[in-house]
């Protein structure tokens, strides 16, 4: 029994460095997107942003920067900034 437990954290371990990239992405891995044409999906798909606060950024754009995004929809502060930024784009 103990081998076998070896074997499938040898497998673990190994297992994602072995993977494809797409795969270990997934399908809602976030991406680079446009605050200002993003659909709600893609806006759900960024780190910390549900259907709530997507709803928030559709409702109020366009977006000319950050500042104004984090102005404009409650529930966007640094805090949630500092998680999507290197997915966002404005233009």
């Amino acid at each position: 029994m103990k081998a076998l437990h070896g074997i499938f954290l040898l497998l673990a371990l190994m297992a994602p460095a072995s993977l494809p990239l797409a795969w270990a992405q997934g399908p809602t891995a976030p991406r680079v997107i446009n605050v200002n044409t993003a659909t709600q999906a893609e806006l759900e798909a960024l780190p910390g942003i549900g259907p709530k606060i997507a709803r928030e950024i559709i409702r109020n754009r366009p977006y000319r920067d950050a500042k104004e995004l984090q102005a404009r929809v409650k529930g966007i502060g640094p805090k949630t900034w500092e998680e999507i930024k290197r997915y966002v784009r404005f233009r």
